[in-house]
């Protein structure tokens, strides 16, 4: 997933979402003032870059709920595996519109990726996000022919947001006020290493959701491009969010993963039915990560 540059303004809000400018240019330090913790920057020269280029802005919800963007996290990590899954049940994942179209990776089976997420210094603080998100395309005249996640090269490929459960309050908020982000808050922890990692959310101190990589021997750990974009719904219209992003880590498919999702719980159980492939089809091991996310876009009514 490249060229996705990110927009120096705004170009087009969400609904009910106000812009307010911030005077002066764009910079890590500005946008993580009165913000904890240290940074551990893989490349600081492109976050600093990005950060210049774009023209800090404060998004205000409806509701009164504010943040600053670009969001930004400078101490990070990631745990992530792809699946396949029947094309049958991605489509039930998905809002009913003929926008957003699944990736395929084979003629009847679409990706389906389960992911987690631990923010040590950004935005919001330090929080963790455990979430599932669909590979899907915006809009394509054609859908691309099924294909590998190592051979996507679509632009218009973007991961939409199914749930993404998080253990703190005002990334909840915020995330759901502004991006229409599908926020559940509970306790969530990731604990990664250089061969793997292991996720957890509880909700309600109940077991919620677990997801557990192992990497084969000797894994080969190098610098990532891990770009992307999201798309997510607020007010029936599709938003859209610019994600520049780096790490150090391990991406491929040599190792194995274990996801589990409690059926007792309601949320859970469209997930914990889903006919997953025996193996994955992408493992993403990234102990050290950074991003910087644009301010959410209107892509237009479902």
């Amino acid at each position: 997933m490249h060229d996705l540059s990110l927009p120096e303004t705004p170009t087009s809000p969400p609904p009910g979402v106000a812009v307010h400018a911030v005077e002066g240019p764009g910079s890590l330090e500005g946008l993580l003032a009165g913000v904890g913790g240290a940074d551990d920057l893989v490349d600081a020269a492109l976050l600093e870059g990005a950060a210049a280029a774009q023209r800090p802005v404060v998004l205000e919800a409806e509701d009164g709920e504010r943040a600053a963007f670009p969001l930004v996290a400078t101490d990070a990590s990631v745990l992530e595996a792809t699946f396949s899954i029947p094309l049958e049940q991605a489509w039930a994942l998905l809002p009913a519109t003929e926008r957003l179209v699944p990736v395929r990776v084979t003629p009847r089976r679409a990706a389906v990726s389960f992911f987690a997420w631990q923010v040590r210094r950004g935005t919001y603080g330090a929080y963790h996000e455990v979430g599932v998100a669909m590979p899907v395309v915006l809009d394509a005249p054609k859908p691309p022919p099924p294909a590998p996640p190592s051979l996507w090269r679509d632009p218009a490929i973007g991961l939409y947001a199914v749930e993404l459960p998080v253990d703190s309050e005002r990334a909840a908020r915020a995330g759901e006020a502004l991006m229409g982000l599908p926020h559940a808050v509970g306790m969530a922890t990731l604990e990664i290493g250089e061969r793997g990692g292991h996720a957890t959310f509880a909700l309600e101190s109940e077991p919620t959701a677990d997801l557990q990589v192992r990497l084969g021997r000797w894994p080969h750990h190098r610098r990532l491009d891990l770009s992307f974009q999201s798309y997510s719904l607020l007010g029936g219209r599709i938003v859209r969010t610019r994600y520049l992003a780096v790490g150090v880590g391990y991406r491929g498919r040599r190792g194995s993963a274990v996801v589990a999702f409690d059926d007792r719980e309601r949320r859970a159980q469209r997930l914990a039915r889903l006919e997953l492939s025996r193996r994955p089809l992408e493992l993403r091991v990234v102990p050290r990560m950074n991003w910087i996310a644009a301010a959410p876009e209107d892509a237009g009514a479902i």
